[in-house]
């Protein structure tokens, strides 16, 4: 393996989804005048949760309206009949608007990608809508995007990898995709034949049928050691 383009999911692997995603949900608690009898960032994963089994469980529709369904579900499910007087749709803003914007970079992301930018094309195949996505922090770093809107589909399904390998115009075997997210990306991407790089950053472990991904690390800085041991092998020098 000699790889032309490195993708990457982007929240969760580039970077901290999680703390956008609780500050979201604590700004529309706050907006509803609702105190969580739990963390806030509970309340979130259970929306994260939701969200996710609704994408993967329906026909396609924009993440937006998706988002906009888990969060009332999970609304009515914390604090029953505090939405009520509310408009779904300004409290769905209010929480996306935190979740795309406030996600900090994780601090090995940015100098990877200082590194990588320069010596590959650099592609996020990310499960969110397009305008979404050019709110994020680190959109500098990529000329071109692969979103779900963009495909019609969300990860795992093979056709939102399709249309990113057809954009890059690079066979699948000259990729190297980079994830957290093992069911979305390990199981989307390697029946197309790209390598992966999990990126498991919260120490997960896999299933037991699911297909293994061609390197594993805490994060993102050893993908460097290997595509650098990597360029060295194919030029024919010596480590």
């Amino acid at each position: 393996m000699n790889p032309k383009a490195i993708t990457f999911d982007y929240f969760g692997t580039l970077v901290d989804v999680d703390h956008g995603g609780t500050l979201g949900m604590a700004e529309v608690l706050r907006r509803i005048s609702v105190e969580a009898h739990e963390p806030v960032s509970q309340v979130y994963l259970d929306w994260d949760i939701r969200n996710v089994r609704l994408y993967r469980g329906q026909a396609y529709a924009r993440y937006r309206d998706v988002a906009q369904q888990a969060l009332a579900d999970c609304l009515d499910t914390h604090c029953p009949g505090a939405r009520k007087g509310h408009a779904m749709e300004t409290l769905t803003d209010l929480f996306l608007s935190h979740l795309v914007e406030a996600s900090p970079a994780h601090t090995d992301a940015e100098p990877f990608l200082d590194w990588a930018a320069s010596r590959y094309p650099l592609m996020p195949i990310t499960n969110m809508d397009s305008d979404l996505w050019r709110r994020t922090r680190l959109t500098r770093y990529f000329e071109h995007v692969t979103t779900a809107e963009m495909a019609q589909a969300y990860k795992p399904s093979q056709a939102i990898f399709a249309l990113a390998l057809d954009r890059l115009a690079v066979d699948a075997h000259d990729v190297l995709h980079c994830s957290l997210a093992s069911w979305a990306d390990i199981d989307g991407a390697k029946p197309l034949g790209m390598a992966v790089a999990w990126i498991n950053r919260t120490r997960d472990t896999l299933g037991t049928w699911q297909p293994r991904p061609d390197f594993e690390f805490d994060t993102l800085s050893p993908v460097r050691d290997v595509l650098e041991g990597l360029s060295l092998t194919a030029t024919g020098e010596t480590i």
